[in-house]
């Protein structure tokens, strides 16, 4: 997840960069307004197609990972179960960035649904009213502003009709539709800072638009700038909201006052082309192929490696083996002789047992004359049992990594003594576990 995020945020973040640098300084505010909203749909497109488009030819093909067992690694000191026990737990620090940013989200979102209950409640107190064919709602507000087609006034407030025409373009111009759609993607990417000047950037093409909206209206340039000039700033201005008193009215001024963008300036803003390609191309993830890799992936996918295998017992080793594989035995009920599959190691009840190497466990259940058993599935169609245990500590299903205890010696099925009886079998074939025991 924080991987897409992360992409996202960087595709957000040259795309605005991009805006701030060049397209902001362009009088084509419709043009500007579409850049803005298509920054947010493209930040969020772009990482998604490059996880379910087609990888590109010319990438590089990954070797296979050996057995796990292979001599070259086999050299690496390992951590014996008792150092396990007593080395400390890490802590998990992906649990505490979950935990941030998914606060972050929820404080978003409280933040949110308390602006909407607030603007609900006005709703509800206000008293609608028809002035020049538009329903306002005088509320108990101390500026006028709108939210889609509502368009809220202070009550027993003489305003400017130039103001009601500016909320007027805020409303049919959909600006509302605007601010939730970057509100909710604030939501989810809070940490970024450059968010927060999209919104104020977003705002502020709003006003352009609904100023230009009533010039249009035969309205004298120099009367609607003494408008803006005698106004005051609003000092706490709700985000979902479209004031006309803005915090950006020098800004507005300005706007109004420059000379309009050449036509040819439109051609600037072919550049979000390349940016988005590169962006694209840097989240791709290649696959190239190579005849030479080819045939070394050929080679080593059909190279047997002989894996080796833990000692089962803790602390134990193979002078406690009483019973060797191949040996004839005696069965402790019958007392007929038959052929040993395994070893047995003897041990004291209750010692633990561990896993020989990585697997899944496939059984961990009572088999009758076996006792309680454990099978465990390893890389390369090797598998491990072991039988005649006191009690299990995992489960079938689980994973377990070498080292891991299993379960603890006892003496349960037949069995005339407490030991482990443990088998190493290859293709379901048993083979002698000996050959497989790191030196």
């Amino acid at each position: 997840m924080f991987e897409y995020l992360f992409q996202a945020t960087i595709v957000f973040s040259v795309l605005y960069i991009l805006y701030r640098l060049v397209f902001s300084k362009l009088t084509f505010h419709v043009i500007n307004r579409g850049v803005l909203l298509a920054i947010l749909l493209l930040s969020i497109g772009i990482p998604l197609l490059t996880s379910i488009t087609p990888p590109m030819m010319y990438s590089i093909r990954e070797i296979p990972q050996l057995f796990e067992q292979i001599s070259a690694i086999s050299t690496i000191p390992t951590v014996t179960p008792r150092d396990q026990h007593l080395k400390p737990t890490s802590f998990d620090y992906m649990v505490l960035v979950y935990s941030i940013y998914f606060l972050g989200v929820g404080i978003c979102l409280l933040r949110f649904f308390m602006s909407m209950y607030r603007l609900l409640c006005i709703k509800k107190l206000a008293t609608s009213i028809k002035r020049d064919d538009q329903v306002l709602y005088e509320a108990p507000v101390t500026d006028i502003f709108s939210y889609f087609h509502w368009i809220f006034i202070p009550k027993k407030m003489t305003y400017d009709p130039l103001i009601l025409i500016h909320e007027k373009a805020h409303s049919k111009l959909w600006h509302t539709v605007d601010i939730l759609l970057v509100e909710m993607y604030i939501t989810f990417f809070w940490w970024n800072p450059l968010v927060y000047l999209y919104r104020k950037s977003l705002k502020s093409i709003h006003e352009y638009q609904a100023d230009q909206y009533v010039l249009r209206e035969q309205i004298k340039t120099s009367d609607y700038l003494q408008l803006i000039a005698q106004s005051l700033e609003i000092k706490r201005p709700n985000q979902l909201y479209n004031y006309f008193n803005t915090p950006i009215l020098k800004k507005r001024i300005h706007m109004m006052t420059r000379k309009t963008s050449h036509y040819s300036s439109k051609l600037t803003y072919f550049l979000i082309v390349p940016l988005c390609a590169l962006c694209f191309i840097a989240f791709t993830k290649p696959i190239t192929e190579h005849p030479i890799l080819e045939d070394v992936v050929k080679i080593i996918e059909h190279t047997e490696i002989t894996p080796t295998f833990a000692f089962p017992i803790e602390g134990s080793s193979t002078q406690q083996i009483t019973a060797f594989f191949n040996a004839d035995i005696k069965d402790p009920t019958t007392k007929k002789t038959k052929l040993h599959t395994g070893i047995d190691i003897k041990a004291a009840i209750g010692t633990p047992i561990v896993a020989t190497a990585n697997g899944k466990v496939t059984l961990a259940k009572n088999q009758d004359a076996w006792g309680n058993l454990i099978k465990i599935q390893h890389l390369n169609n090797y598998e491990t049992w072991y039988a005649h245990l006191k009690a299990f500590t995992v489960s079938t299903g689980q994973s377990v990594k070498k080292g891991d205890v299993i379960g603890y010696v006892g003496m349960t099925g037949k069995s005339s003594g407490p030991h482990l009886h443990y088998e190493l079998k290859y293709h379901k074939k048993s083979i002698n576990p000996l050959k497989y025991l790191e030196k």
